[in-house]
């Protein structure tokens, strides 16, 4: 069996490789052939994980339809014609028995030559409001499967199911895990800017950091490319702080290690948010402008809605306003057990989101060999 996954960015990538890792798991299970799996996308984003799990890359250029002004999306239109058409060539060669995709101006071109070549489609949508690639592609798909029930509207019911977020093994909470609140001297704050780190919400911590430091530890994710320039700023504004050492920076972490000795979350509002929720972590979720992604705000309300966030948006994160959020949550022991234990039955089903598309892709797959 093989079987082509594409996608483009973090909250793409991992969520592709949760899904191959628990097709060789169920694969075992079910004493077949492990799949040979192929990445199509303009960039393998992570080599390493690529190599441990044996997976191919296949380079298929791609251009990005930017929401704000840009030349670049002129040009790109031109990169994207070239990419179907190596796209066409390169699938045909391959011509695995199922394509699972995650959406990104990345999975066009191999989604466009999948339909060309009749090669059975599984799509994920892990916003509420869905992208225009995983939005047209759920017009031919064999099956979608959605993290959101908000994004149900937008796909044929008959082959559409809300399995939850594709979660790695290595980023889900033991099994009966529980939260309890107020087990450290000093809570934790960790702040996460997304994958390649956030400019604004690191601006905005810069700004609160020295008053959050006498009450909270605190850990900072900031981005490969921000980091020299932000330890040189909070080397700074910290020199005299005497809780300077309560403070963790790095450009990237592994949330995995952080996850159970954090009390909180400030992030982005990505998809990494499902295992936040499952960790029982608060979060305070400052959203992307709707200028720039429409899809994040949309998010965010939705997991306030659920009870388990609190959204402030790019225009409202005075510092006022920030240190008086975070203490409505980790200085409130009622609010703090309630955002933390309302999404543990909600969002469930991502624990075994990535076992259940797993088996439907083997399903199709063995099917169409």
């Amino acid at each position: 069996m093989k079987i082509v996954i594409t996608g483009a960015g973090g909250g793409h990538f991992y969520p592709l490789i949760a899904v191959i890792d628990r097709m060789r798991k169920e694969a075992f299970i079910q004493k077949i052939i492990p799949p040979e799996v192929f990445f199509f996308s303009d960039k393998p984003y992570d080599e390493k994980a690529l190599f441990e799990m044996q997976i191919k890359f296949v380079a298929i250029p791609a251009g990005k339809l930017r929401l704000y002004p840009s030349f670049e999306t002129v040009t790109d239109i031109f990169k994207t014609i070239w990419g179907c058409v190596t796209a066409v060539f390169k699938l045909y060669v391959v011509y695995p028995d199922a394509v699972f995709a995650k959406g990104g101006y990345a999975s066009f071109p191999t989604l466009f030559a999948a339909r060309l070549l009749s090669i059975p489609v599984v799509v994920h949508e892990s916003d509420t409001v869905p992208g225009r690639t995983t939005k047209w592609a759920g017009r031919f798909a064999s099956r979608v499967a959605l993290s959101y029930e908000e994004a149900a509207p937008f796909y044929p019911k008959n082959k559409t199911a809300v399995t939850g977020q594709p979660i790695r093994d290595a980023l889900l909470p033991p099994e009966n895990y529980e939260r309890i609140y107020g087990g450290k001297e000093r809570p934790v704050i960790l702040i996460l800017g997304g994958s390649q780190g956030s400019q604004t919400v690191n601006d905005a911590m810069l700004r609160v950091i020295p008053e959050l430091l006498l009450k909270y530890d605190i850990v900072h994710q900031v981005g490969t490319q921000n980091l020299a320039a932000m330890k040189e700023v909070t080397t700074s504004i910290l020199k005299d702080n005497k809780f300077k050492e309560h403070y963790f920076i790095d450009g990237w972490i592994d949330v995995s290690i952080f996850y159970p000795k954090v009390d909180m979350v400030i992030t982005r509002a990505g998809s990494a948010m499902f295992e936040m929720v499952l960790w029982q972590l608060p979060m305070l979720v400052i959203p992307i402008s709707e200028k720039i992604s429409r899809d994040q705000r949309s998010n965010a309300y939705a997991m306030a809605g659920r009870g388990v966030a609190t959204v402030l948006e790019e225009n409202n994160i005075a510092p006022s306003i920030v240190i008086s959020e975070i203490a409505r949550i980790l200085d409130n022991k009622e609010n703090y057990t309630k955002m933390s234990h309302l999404g543990v039955n909600k969002f469930e089903s991502s624990r075994t989101a990535a076992t259940t598309i797993a088996r439907e892709l083997i399903r199709i797959g063995l099917s169409h060999s």
